[in-house]
């Protein structure tokens, strides 16, 4: 049975943000938090596991912040 779970829309132009030499730093858009803290914001070694973490660790917020901006 398909997943039901809107998927984060990640868009690297508008998302990513280099982190130094290597790696890089996804800031998600307002409704949306990563699903194991209330964070907006993580850095990855490689756009491989952004994308990965993107995919299956991202959920939507209703946090204070995001709820003000809708």
């Amino acid at each position: 049975m398909p997943s039901t779970k809107a998927r984060y829309p990640l868009d690297i132009a508008r998302d990513v943000d280099p982190d130094g030499a290597e790696g890089f730093i996804l800031n998600l858009i307002f409704g949306w938090r990563f699903v194991d803290d209330l964070v907006h914001v993580r850095g990855y070694d490689t756009l491989a596991e952004l994308r990965k973490s993107a995919r299956f660790d991202v959920i939507r917020c209703s946090c204070v912040s995001c709820l003000e901006r809708k």
